[in-house]
């Protein structure tokens, strides 16, 4: 420990030197400071082979990959920004990345200086969480009304309120969990994933009363048990679902809410002020989106490569989330916000490619199809262009997802390879659908919705030769249809906090208090503001508040034009060894 936190000290004092050197263009500090890093690495590594792995040692080293990966990146962007400057001027996204580089090595150095825990609950996953409250139940769910396999079962009343308590404690923070993803989910998910935590905590109350009685039978407990992991498992089914719809329609907001088209309207004298405050809104419920997608999808990431390449993604969503639209709206360079934005598009681009390795295939289809069904259904008696081009790009999302080298494995493995020929099928139709939608003022709606039905039945194809025995087929619709009849209020949980931890940095809008959720659909005149089947949450925006809108005039984009290769500064080898630390001994 005690050889680690002073090589993090030795980092950080020479960071700091860098930080006071009188010229930005002077590289030799970064240099010093990736050596350093590479050391401070390598020790680590050697630590952590030689350590047990028991949950404390993974949580510390799932905190070490991310800090180290967070610095990697950084440091990558504070090279492009030594290169930009002019003279020794230090910009503000020089100080930018070197503020984060900072505040991880802070935290390393809290972490190897204090003997911390995280085990408190909050920082467990919806999975585990699940995992751990089934586990309990089953002590009573498993045992026979014949009591002839009692041994697991508790013997006395004090075991049974026990188990009980725990039993609530995992509840709450699963169902804050799930209204942490609820305050995000699309619309129509919002009303049934209400309607399954109410009846979740009904169950549970009843187990709970039946625990308390003490002339409770382990037939009872047993019959109350086993409906409350019915509850858990429809609770669990329905986020699945709901939470694949999600994917798509992030993935479709990225583009629809991008950055380049809020600039656009804060420097257009012409544009409605509140049409680039809309976007804003929209840009910042994205942002959440991804965020609640991407805290599942580290639950499910096959090794820690892939949770700290997640987890990396979202750190650094939530550091932009305060510095990227303020850069656009104050009145100032230009060049800093051209930086921001470019690293913006890339951790974007990173987590959809993560996100895509993760997300099971034959799910991803049959969530396309679901939506790709409604879509034509609803295409046949109203017919929008606009509706029709985002079915399109939703089926695009499927076509980048087979790109993916790991989700090709899964058509080859398909019966005499027809996978590979649906997908073949796939693209044509795809080019097909396209090419009619850009002349579509000159064909007719009908011969139109035919293309989408015919991409429709290769989508079935490819779903149904992709692991077809293994997989159901029901989807939630008839779940939802019943739900929705079930509570026609709005609900009210009580004493169930939401959960909104951070992923690493400490930002303004974490220490912001939450705001009322306004649940009804509001209604909008502006033509491509919003999908016409979803309504997204909508609260105050920081930057709104923090910032006025200024019009600012157009300067050469300097960022995408400057050499990414340096004569000076060396530390591609470096930060590639550093990578290694995501592999080897830190396999799941």
């Amino acid at each position: 420990m005690e050889v680690l936190r002073k090589k993090l000290e030795s980092c950080l004092r020479i960071l700091n030197r860098g930080v006071e050197a009188t010229s930005v263009r002077n590289m030799n500090w970064l240099n010093h400071f990736c050596a350093a890093l590479l050391e401070f690495s390598s020790a680590v590594h050697e630590s952590l082979s030689d350590r047990k792995q028991s949950a404390k040692a993974q949580e510390s080293a799932e905190l070490v990959c991310l800090c180290l990966t967070q610095i990697m990146v950084c440091v990558r962007q504070v090279e492009c920004t030594m290169k930009l400057a002019s003279g020794s001027a230090v910009s503000a996204s020089h100080v930018y990345f070197l503020d984060r580089i900072r505040w991880c090595l802070q935290r390393l150095l809290h972490l190897y200086s204090s003997d911390e825990s995280t085990d408190d609950g909050q920082g467990r996953s919806f999975l585990k969480l699940l995992d751990s409250t089934l586990d309990t139940l089953a002590l009573f769910s498993s045992s026979n009304e014949e009591n002839s396999d009692l041994m697991n079962f508790p013997n006395t009343p004090a075991e049974i309120l026990s188990l009980g308590a725990q039993l609530r404690v995992n509840i709450d923070l699963l169902l804050g969990q799930t209204l942490g993803f609820a305050n995000v989910a699309l619309q129509q998910d919002k009303r049934a994933l209400s309607a399954l935590c109410q009846k979740v905590i009904r169950e549970l109350s009843a187990f709970q009363d039946e625990c308390k009685d003490p002339n409770t039978s382990s037939s009872n407990l047993k019959l109350k048990s086993m409906t409350l992991e019915q509850a858990l498992y429809q609770l669990e089914d329905f986020i699945n679902d709901a939470l694949l719809r999600l994917v798509f329609t992030c993935f479709l907001d990225f583009q629809k809410f991008s950055v380049d088209k809020i600039r656009t309207l804060l420097r257009s004298s012409s544009a409605d002020e509140s049409i680039a405050d809309e976007f804003i809104a929209d840009f910042d419920v994205n942002i959440d989106r991804a965020t609640q997608i991407g805290i599942f999808a580290i639950a499910f990431a096959p090794n820690l490569k892939m949770k700290t390449m997640m987890r990396s993604c979202l750190a650094s969503f939530e550091s932009l989330d305060t510095s990227l639209i303020p850069s656009l709206q104050a009145n100032g360079s230009d060049l800093y916000s051209d930086v921001l934005e470019q690293h913006f598009d890339e951790e974007v681009a990173k987590f959809k490619a993560a996100l895509q390795e993760i997300i099971e295939s034959r799910a991803f289809l049959g969530c396309c199809l679901e939506l790709l069904t409604a879509g034509i259904s609803a295409a046949e008696k109203h017919y929008e262009k606009g509706a029709l081009e985002d079915l399109l790009q939703m089926a695009l999302f499927v076509l980048e997802h087979f790109q993916v080298e790991v989700n090709r494995k899964v058509l080859t493995e398909t019966k005499l390879h027809v996978g590979q020929e649906y997908l073949q099928q796939l693209i044509r139709i795809l080019r097909e659908c396209k090419a009619i939608l850009m002349c579509a003022s000159q064909v007719e709606q009908k011969r139109i919705i035919k293309r989408f039905k015919i991409l429709r039945t290769i989508l079935r194809k490819l779903h149904g030769c992709i692991g077809a025995s293994s997989q159901r087929e029901e989807g939630p619709s008839v779940l939802d249809s019943h739900l929705v009849d079930e509570s026609q209020e709005e609900p009210s949980f009580s004493g169930i906090a939401t959960s909104h931890c951070s992923i690493l940095y400490d930002t303004v809008r974490r220490r912001r208090l939450a705001r009322p959720t306004d649940t009804k659909p509001k209604e909008n005149n502006q033509q491509n503001i919003k999908s016409g089947n979803y309504s997204v949450r909508r609260r105050e925006s920081l930057r709104t508040v923090m910032f006025k809108r200024q019009n600012m005039a157009e300067s050469k984009r300097m960022y995408t034009t400057i050499s990414n290769q340096s004569a000076n500064l060396q530390i591609t080898d470096i930060l590639e060894q550093l990578t290694g630390m995501s592999t080897g001994v830190f396999e799941c």
